[in-house]
């Protein structure tokens, strides 16, 4: 009992945001940063976008990851009834306010509700310390391939335009300024309408466009969705609310796609013969492209100028686990077994829209239990720690703990109870095995 209280225990200080490790200095310096994006905008004279200040400092994303802390979304779907209740929460002061409403069948309707909550919070900042370095990096790829002033491969290779070294060069999308845009990126809208005078082109590290978007992270900001489609030049003028943006759109799922966040933690699971692709059924950082841009770049139409910004985007993502610490190997395994880094390989290899956003739940005490053996193993999904336990009749045994691809992780004895740390063990699936040869091997999932 103890054992599972202590795992209770850091379930809920999950849940809170209070695990060891949140921050964005205990990923990366702000001179790993200085390294990473040498080229920022405003860093030096001349910039084309009249820049003469650091707009994407670190500094900046500290703060933006600060203020954003405060903010939980709590999305309320009915199995099968279009729609979904999204309420959004501000934590420091209790302030709640309709993010999303559905509509009178929605309401109406007597199924169940079921409900997700998703802290932003969060955003690298889980138990384990492995993962979120892998979440900030896939996040570092995506915002610095959006912003890029590089145009020359190979990444990392320290030619004068290497891509690597021109991440957040850029402020705003090329060839648009307030002043020439009203229309831009507009599209009648009931819940977000254009401003007429305004566009809506491409702002920040993520490139924020269309209205709908804009209008979306205002309501979720401001509880007033006509701030931002009334000026959303804020997002070109303000480095900490352009960050905000940008987190925003990688937390937060537009159903029926999952978030980014989702995705790198592996709790968006393929509902089985839903899809085509065998893509679809893998993991990793391909899914993240699929979210922000698989329209254009992951589809079996995809051409050759699009799919070379699906390796752009690889590319940069190996870039940052790199500077992050990760090994040769662990980059490797990153494209081996269930994970992948690209979206599209081939016309036959590639991805799909999605059809659901369902996740696994944040947190579950279901227990994993062998008829066979009497071996348990809980939570399930679990995270940062895994109990197992077997009945008091079974002696000492020995259990081998193998990842997707075989690999094993642990090897070890266990006499009725034993508690494995699995804090830097990535998400993905797990294969349980007595041996030898005692009971099925069982899967069991980490988040």
């Amino acid at each position: 009992m103890k054992l599972f209280t202590s795992c209770l225990v850091v379930f809920l200080c999950y849940l809170a945001g209070s695990v060891s490790g949140q921050g964005l200095a205990n990923l990366i310096s702000q001179a790993q940063w200085q390294a990473m994006f040498p080229q920022r905008a405003g860093t030096a004279a001349g910039h084309p976008q009249g820049y003469t200040s650091d707009f994407y400092a670190y500094q900046k994303l500290q703060l933006a990851m600060q203020q954003m802390a405060d903010y939980r979304a709590t999305i309320e779907t009915k199995a099968g009834v279009w729609g979904e209740r999204i309420t959004i929460t501000r934590l420091g002061s209790g302030q709640q306010y309709v993010y999303a409403q559905p509509d009178n069948n929605w309401l109406q309707s007597t199924v169940p509700i079921t409900t997700q909550v998703i802290n932003f919070a969060d955003f690298a900042n889980t138990p384990s310390i492995a993962q979120n370095k892998r979440e900030l990096a896939a996040f570092l790829a995506h915002i610095s391939k959006e912003t890029t002033g590089g145009w020359q491969f190979p990444i990392g290779g320290g030619s004068f335009g290497d891509y690597a070294l021109w991440g957040l060069y850029f402020v705003h999308e090329v060839g648009y300024t307030p002043a020439n845009s009203a229309g831009a990126y507009a599209q009648a809208h009931p819940l977000y309408p254009p401003n007429p005078a305004k566009g809506y082109y491409g702002r920040g590290p993520i490139q924020l466009s269309w209205n709908y978007n804009y209008g979306q992270f205002s309501q979720f900001l401001f509880n007033d969705a006509s701030i931002l489609l009334n000026d959303p030049d804020s997002l070109q003028r303000d480095g900490v609310i352009a960050f905000q943006s940008a987190l925003w759109f990688w937390m937060m799922p537009q159903c029926p796609k999952p978030s980014c966040h989702q995705v790198m933690h592996g709790r968006w699971v393929p509902q089985a013969g839903a899809y085509s692709a065998g893509k679809m059924y893998q993991q990793g950082f391909a899914h993240t492209n699929n979210i922000i841009n698989g329209g254009l770049e992951c589809r079996t139409t995809s051409t050759p100028a699009f799919t070379e910004k699906v390796v752009l985007r690889s590319g940069l993502y190996k870039y940052y686990l790199g500077l992050m610490g990760f090994s040769a190997a662990e980059i490797a395994a990153e494209d081996s077994g269930h994970f992948t880094t690209t979206c599209y390989d081939s016309s036959g290899q590639a991805m799909e829209n999605y059809l659901q956003c369902d996740v696994l739940p944040t947190i579950q005490t279901a227990v994993v239990n062998w008829a066979q053996s009497g071996l348990k193993a809980y939570p399930s999904p679990f995270s940062s720690q895994l109990l197992i336990e077997l009945p008091d009749v079974q002696p000492m045994v020995s259990l081998v703990v193998r990842n997707s691809l075989g690999q094993v992780v642990y090897r070890g004895l266990v006499q009725k109870k034993l508690e494995l740390q699995t804090t830097d063990w990535p998400s993905g699936i797990y294969l349980l095995q007595l041996m030898p040869g005692l009971g099925d091997v069982i899967k069991i999932i980490k988040y």
